[in-house]
Parts: C-alpha cells; sequence; structure tokens
C-alpha cells in the first residue's frame, strides 16, 4: 500500500536503498539529507540524483540539529524513518561535538517534530555499537545494552533513543527501533571494510587491516535490511530490534571471498588494532525472527559477489572517492 514517507537521512546508505524501495511501491519520499561529509560527499550526491529521477521523490537539504529547520516540512506523514546521523565509530572520537549534534540533538528535534504532529509511526535507526564486544554471547535487545558504551558514535545513537522514547511516552506514536549489524552492499559506505577491500584489491593498492583480521562480525546485505525496514514500515510493532545476520565472518574470510570473485590476491598491511575496536559481535535475532516474521536470506558470498559486480559497473565513480577520512590519513588506519 503506498505512503506518504519521510525520510532522514535520504542521501546516506541504508537510506539511499530504502527510499528505492518506497518509491518502486509507489509511495511519496520525502526525502531530508543535509549532506554531511563524514564519508565521500560525491557518493551522497549521486545517490540524490538517483532518486530525484522518480517523480513521488522530494528533497530538502536540511540540517536536523537546527530546530528552526523542522518548520519547513510538511506536517503529515504516515511514518516518519528517521535514519539521518553521522556515520563512523572511529571518526566519533576526533570531534565527539559534532556526533551530539547530528545523532543525539537532531534525533530529539526529529522525535518533537512527530510528536508535536501527531504522527503515527516514528522508525530510528540505531547501531550494534551500543552492546560493544559481545564475546561468544548473543546480544539481546534490551537487556545488554551498554550504560558506558565503547565509543562516542555509540553513546550518541543510544542517548538519541532514550531520548525519543522519553520524549513519546505518552503519546500514541508507535516508536520501533532497528539496530544495525555492520551493513553492506551496492552503494555501500566507503569508510567501511567491504568496499574499502573492493577498491583496494581490485586497483591493486595495499589493504589495510588493523589487528590481525581475525575480528569477527555479522555482516549483513543491504536488502535483507531494507526488506526489515519494509515490514517495520508496514506492521504497527514497538520495540528494539536487531537486525543483523545469522553468520559471523571475519575480515580474512571478507577478503578471501573478494580475492576469489575479483580473481586477484590482495596486498594486505596488518596493523596495530584499533581504538577500542571490538572483536566480536554476535546478534540475537529471535525477536526480529518471531515479531516481525524477518529473517536474513543473503550469504555472505552471494552479497560479496553483487557488490564486486556493482563495484565493477560504478568504478569511474568509485575511483573519485577518498576512502580514508581524515583521522587515519595521518595513521593509516581501516
Amino acid at each position: 500500500m503506498s505512503k506518504k514517507v519521510l525520510v532522514t537521512g535520504c542521501a546516506g546508505f541504508i537510506g539511499y536503498n530504502f527510499c528505492l524501495k518506497m518509491l518502486k511501491e509507489g509511495s511519496s519520499v520525502y526525502g531530508v539529507d543535509n549532506i554531511n561529509d563524514a564519508y565521500s560527499v560525491l557518493l551522497k550526491q549521486s545517490r540524490i540524483l538517483n532518486l530525484k529521477k522518480h517523480a513521488s521523490f522530494s528533497f530538502l537539504n536540511l540540517d536536523l540539529s537546527v530546530v528552526d529547520n523542522l518548520d519547513s516540512l510538511e506536517k503529515s506523514f504516515d511514518v516518519v524513518l528517521h535514519l539521518a546521523a553521522r556515520a563512523g565509530v572511529r571518526q566519533s572520537f576526533i570531534n565527539p561535538e559534532i556526533y551530539v549534534r547530528d545523532n543525539t540533538l537532531a534525533t530529539a528535534n526529529i522525535s518533537n517534530f512527530v510528536n508535536k504532529n501527531s504522527i503515527k509511526k516514528l522508525i530510528i535507526a540505531s547501531t550494534s555499537s551500543v552492546y560493544g564486544d559481545s564475546g561468544m554471547k548473543k546480544v539481546c535487545e534490551d537487556k545488554d545494552e551498554l550504560t558506558s558504551p565503547p565509543s562516542v558514535y555509540a553513546a550518541t545513537k543510544i542517548a538519541g533513543e532514550n531520548i525519543a522514547k522519553t520524549i513519546l511516552d505518552d503519546s500514541t506514536t508507535i516508536i520501533s527501533i532497528p539496530r544495525f549489524f555492520t551493513v553492506y552492499g551496492p552503494w555501500g559506505r566507503p569508510d567501511m571494510s567491504i568496499l574499502r577491500f573492493i577498491h583496494w584489491i581490485q586497483s591493486g593498492e595495499t589493504v589495510r587491516i588493523y589487528g590481525n583480521g581475525e575480528q569477527k562480525r555479522a555482516f549483513t546485505y543491504i536488502d535483507d535490511v531494507v526488506t526489515a525496514l519494509g515490514k517495520l514500515t508496514d506492521q504497527n510493532i514497538p520495540g528494539t530490534f536487531n537486525i543483523g545476520s545469522d553468520n559471523l565472518n571475519t575480515l580474512n574470510e571478507v577478503i578471501n571471498l573478494i580475492e576469489k570473485k575479483l580473481s586477484k590476491k590482495a596486498k594486505i598491511k596488518y596493523l596495530d588494532k584499533a581504538y577500542r575496536d571490538v572483536d566480536l559481535i554476535m546478534p540475537d535475532l529471535d525477536k526480529a525472527k518471531n515479531q516481525l516474521s524477518w529473517v536474513p536470506l543473503t550469504s555472505l558470498s552471494e552479497g560479496i559477489s553483487n557488490t564486486v559486480e556493482w563495484c565493477k559497473e560504478k568504478i569511474d565513480l568509485l575511483n573519485e572517492i577518498d576512502y580514508l577520512y581524515d583521522g587515519e590519513k595521518s595513521s593509516n588506519e581501516n
């Protein structure tokens, strides 16, 4: 069923792909983004250009941390999907103030907007980073969140979750909070491992790995994430949900898959472990499976294959993108 949807962070990786899904299904999508420089602005602009090809897409370049800016938004939406945030765990230690502004303050402002306009549904994107290192234990929603998260990024995201729930506590708005686990795929972020590894191996550059490469992640393909968001949009189910993969893989395993797909051997440089990087994050998916009827369907091998093919198609664009953020250009961080 078509809807009128507000998507903040529409120029971001997940926001862009979700907008495409909604537009293809006939919904009217109002996208908001401030095109921040947490990673390549060129990539974000390319996503927006693609979205603008759809007649039912409208775009506003807007900084949601400035409360008066929200006055320019329409007031009536079936659902607000708040994906806008400043991305990057390691980068968040460099300038914490920007992360508080773009993540926590912006989330407070959008929550107030939803409350004042009696919007029925708010979906707030969050992160697996709020759990820290899980060890061999699966992390569970509303139980395993850390009171002292391991990064500024995680602290600003959990603060945003709590502020939104407090603001809307006495309202009739349904709040759903998906927490994403290491999302990858076409149109992905160049500051995250898989897109970087593909680019570096394809171009013959040295692959930078921080630590021994045995860190494990629940790599989650973008199509599975978009499906989960679609279920949250279509159903009136409040709560927090882990959205991740059933399977854990190491960075070394990821590189092996990319090597096979490209038929090229990686030149790898192992560096010191990144500051406060976790070794393992394992999601408990029972809640998402039981309440949302959602399961991740895409294997890492299939997802990487799809991403490599996309990278080949977009090689001219991807060759123009910077894969190192400012803080790691001097320290050579992964």
